[in-house]
């Protein structure tokens, strides 16, 4: 997947979301812990970890696709790589079953001169009336960065003119005994993950300074 460069309209460059929050977010125990396990497996996680980013970069095109995205260019990818993902594209047709979604924004990069900082929310849109703003993460769980990037995902919307009432994590398993499932969180509740992301775009700032 392309990584967007963000600009202000005199062409000023910006961080973006996943920037701010990788310089400045420490990485939970889980992702450790998942590493150690890998080592101790006998495995490189340096390779489990690029074959997980690749089945969850292809999940996205496959499941975005079917909710009102653009088709996937599979063609670009190995066939196992397509196979792999195939498992959270099924997790995701399973949540989809019996709703209606109405897709307004997938995968628009959207820039804010004011706020400092550029991103590219996956989803958003009606899901079953209701304005929502989705993120796809085929993670092994979800983790507390996920919500502050949907927050600042959130304020972009917002200052674009969009209304969200709620956000979501569209958690999809890349294993088979896993089940695809859509996390909600009211808008109005997501202060603390706010708080969160403003703290995080201080510290960027701060680490920009003293290096």
């Amino acid at each position: 997947m392309p990584t967007s460069v963000y600009q202000t309209a005199k062409g000023e460059r910006l961080p973006s979301v996943t920037q701010i929050i990788g310089l400045a977010w420490a990485k939970g125990d889980g992702l450790i812990a998942w590493a150690n396990r890998e080592g101790l497996a006998g495995r490189s996680h340096t390779e489990a970890r690029d074959r997980a980013a690749m089945t969850g970069t292809i999940a996205h095109e496959l499941v975005l696709a079917r909710m009102g995205g653009a088709e996937p260019q599979l063609e670009q990818y190995q066939a196992d790589a397509v196979k792999s993902a195939r498992i959270p594209e099924a997790h995701g047709v399973g949540w989809l079953r019996g709703k209606v979604l109405e897709a307004r924004i997938v995968e628009v990069p959207l820039v804010s001169a004011k706020m400092g900082y550029g991103g590219t929310p996956d989803w958003y849109g009606l899901v079953d009336g209701v304005p929502t703003l989705l993120d796809i993460k085929t993670s092994a769980q979800v983790y507390a960065e996920h919500w502050i990037q949907l927050a600042a995902y959130r304020l972009l919307l917002q200052e674009a003119g969009h209304e969200v009432a709620q956000v979501g994590v569209l958690h999809l398993p890349r294993a088979l005994d896993g089940k695809g499932k859509a996390i909600m969180k009211a808008a109005d509740k997501q202060e603390h993950h706010e708080q969160a992301w403003r703290l995080c775009q201080q510290v960027y700032a701060i680490k920009q300074i003293i290096g």
